[in-house]
């Protein structure tokens, strides 16, 4: 029985033992009750006496009692016989029940039964040298023991002497076999069964410790080490791949068991055990591997770091070497049981439904000799178990789109895709981005185009990033931000624009800026600014109801987004002459309103001798006076004027004045 196994017996065997039952019952029976007609611990084989003394009639006995509820004694074997030979070492509850007084009786008691007094010990020999280590082992449970080393010495060990044990013995000849007995000792019973005697070959360790598992751990960054091999301190060793023992790190002080240490090579490291005492057994070595697992198209690609193979190291006048390696990859489809995958070449492509999560652990099986070729081990170095769930995997990111403002000052995104994934798309992801924040702005469309109707680009400028779902499922990185460009008058009445990068990851290589023709509405340059320049003087002169303007932002290669559009109304100006001469020379013969009246829609004008009468008015601001009043020359004189209008955009104008009349 293996020392795992003996503590799972032990730990079941103690539930069983210590279970709750009639023996706990205190109220409402009668208490029975037996001696033993002997020991209560005797040695297996032998058998265990008792003597009634309970008084009771129908006495019934269970030799092994676990606990049952009284209900159930009834289906269990039991004997009225008081002898009985128990068929295992350990430790037992006997129940006695029956009935007193016209009341259930009970009462329990407990007997050990031990084996024979041979303890779980190790050996290490050779040449001369003979090392024992009792270990603590559960079944090490003796008061004391004894060794006969075979060549006339005995040595006992105290009573209570802590376990482990370590004793060794340098003998004073060199023989090719020992003979030894080690015995355990209880101080009652004395009676039990010798230990047999074992015969020792001195040519070189028994109990050769090995590193039976290797497991990286998932960082890369430790390791989870299975050590088997005799009950002692051993020194860990660890190395780089490329490194060696003698400038090796030592880790720490271990005895069998299983430990996580820290790795000096996160891509590979090497491993050995030692006893530098005695007969120096060392292990043989296992390196770690290391697993990277990526989507390639529709196949998971494994690539990991091969255990070295066929090297020699000698550590402590131990020879290892390391024969051969065998590789096979476990594969286990989520919800579904593994597969093994043997002999696999590295890189290893295995090819899959994407759409499903998959895990890989790569197994390698170490062969090697320890000791010269004397021995054989076998280790295993286990990756980590690497799971790639399509979904999570991130394509590469368009990089280069564009967004621009239509002339309803709604943004357009139109995709270029550029990502060198190479899975069918299923979804373009439309998001406006803002505060750092992506905002889904379209549900499930193949459509490289969309256009966002819920903004106003004359406002401000809007940001936009784009994704998309390819046909396993997995959602592409975001593009980089594109960016309308705003264009606004400010302080001063200067045009100036944004500049981020309607283009994504393209820079922009120059803005025009383009006004608007009056009639035809058909864009005119006006000039030219380079990437940085993002202000703009306008000259007004030209326009007389509205100049409009817009920015076009060009591309290093070539590509073309524009701004909102922005309109400057025409101030209006209207004035008249401060003099005019009706007198038929042809010259300055009419007065006339002079100015911009084009976005005028309603206008008045009245004209005033001193006295302030009227003497002439117009509702058409392009009518002009003659000097005449009822068809009759007015004097020269100075005359006033009040003009009144209305724009079209619901604004007013007055303007009041004189003027001389010279005949």
């Amino acid at each position: 029985m293996n020392y795992l196994s003996k503590i799972s017996f032990l730990l079941l065997f103690s539930s069983t033992v210590f279970a709750q039952g009639v023996c706990d019952i205190t109220t409402g029976i009668e208490k029975g009750g037996f001696t033993f007609d002997g020991p209560s611990t005797v040695c297996f084989g032998q058998t265990v006496k008792l003597k009634d003394n309970s008084g009771g009639t129908d006495v019934k006995y269970i030799f092994g009692y676990s606990g049952q509820a009284a209900s159930k004694l009834s289906s269990i074997t039991s004997q009225s016989n008081l002898d009985y030979a128990f068929p295992g070492a350990g430790q037992y509850k006997v129940l006695q029940y029956g009935k007193k007084n016209g009341k259930d009786m009970y009462f329990c008691d407990v007997v050990r039964v031990l084996a024979n007094t041979e303890p779980i010990y190790t050996t290490s020999a050779c040449n001369d040298f003979l090392q024992i280590i009792i270990g603590q082992d559960p079944a090490n449970n003796f008061d004391s023991y004894r060794i006969d080393w075979g060549d006339g010495f005995i040595e006992n060990t105290p009573t209570g002497t802590a376990l482990p044990i370590k004793r060794f013995r340098n003998y004073t000849t060199v023989a090719t076999f020992r003979t030894i007995r080690v015995e355990g000792l209880y101080n009652t019973p004395n009676s039990c069964p010798r230990a047999t005697t074992k015969v020792i070959s001195m040519n070189g360790g028994t109990n050769y410790p090995n590193i039976k598992t290797l497991e990286m751990s998932a960082d890369s960054k430790s390791a989870t080490l299975s050590l088997t091999g005799a009950l002692d301190d051993y020194d860990l060793y660890q190395r780089s791949a490329t490194g060696n023992y003698i400038n090796g790190q030592f880790m720490m002080k271990v005895k069998p068991g299983t430990y996580t240490v820290s790795l000096v090579d996160t891509v590979q490291s090497c491993f050995k055990v030692f006893r530098n005492f005695g007969c120096k057994e060392g292990s043989g070595e296992v390196c770690t591997t290391k697993l990277d697992v990526k989507a390639i198209d529709k196949t998971n690609v494994l690539k990991w770091q091969n255990h070295p193979s066929g090297g020699t190291t000698i550590t402590y006048d131990v020879q290892v070497i390391v024969k051969s390696v065998s590789t096979t990859i476990k594969k286990e489809e989520k919800g579904r049981a593994s597969t093994t995958i043997n002999t696999p070449g590295n890189p290893h492509t295995d090819p899959v439904d994407c759409t499903k999560e998959y895990c890989y652990q790569v197994v390698n099986k170490v062969q090697g000799t320890i000791d010269y070729g004397r021995f054989s081990y076998e280790s295993t170095s286990l990756s980590p178990i690497r799971c790639i769930n399509r979904k999570d995997v991130v394509p590469e990111a368009i990089t280069e789109s564009i967004v621009t403002v239509k002339d309803n000052n709604q943004v357009e995104i139109n995709i270029t895709d550029n990502s060198p994934w190479t899975l069918q798309r299923k979804e373009y992801i439309y998001y406006k981005f803002e505060n750092n924040t992506l905002d889904k702005i379209n549900f499930g469309t193949l459509t490289k185009q969309y256009t966002d109707a819920s903004v106003d680009a004359s406002t401000k400028s809007y940001c936009y990033k784009v994704t998309f779902i390819d046909e396993c499922g997995s959602t592409s990185a975001a593009s980089p931000a594109l960016c309308s460009i705003f264009l606004d008058q400010v302080s001063g009445g200067n045009l100036e624009w944004t500049n981020n990068s309607p283009f994504g990851n393209t820079n922009i290589n120059k803005f025009e800026i383009q006004s608007f023709n009056e009639q035809t509405n058909l864009p005119k340059l006006e000039t030219t600014k380079n990437a940085n320049e993002i202000v703009y003087i306008p000259n007004l002169d030209d326009f007389d109801v509205e100049a409009k303007y817009r920015i076009k932002a060009i591309s290093i290669n070539g590509k073309e987004s524009f701004s909102n559009t922005y309109t400057i109304p025409i101030a209006v100006k209207l004035f008249l002459p401060s003099a005019f001469t009706p007198n038929g020379d042809n010259i300055n013969d009419e007065l006339s309103v002079k100015g911009s009246t084009k976005r005028i829609s309603n206008f008045e004008i009245q004209i005033y001798n001193r006295w302030g009468n009227a003497v002439f008015s117009s509702t058409d601001p392009s009518k002009t006076w003659d000097g005449k009043f009822q068809d009759k020359n007015v004097p020269s004189d100075t005359y006033s004027f009040k003009i009144i209008a209305k724009l079209n955009d619901g604004q007013e104008f007055n303007k009041s004045g004189k003027f001389v009349l010279l005949r």
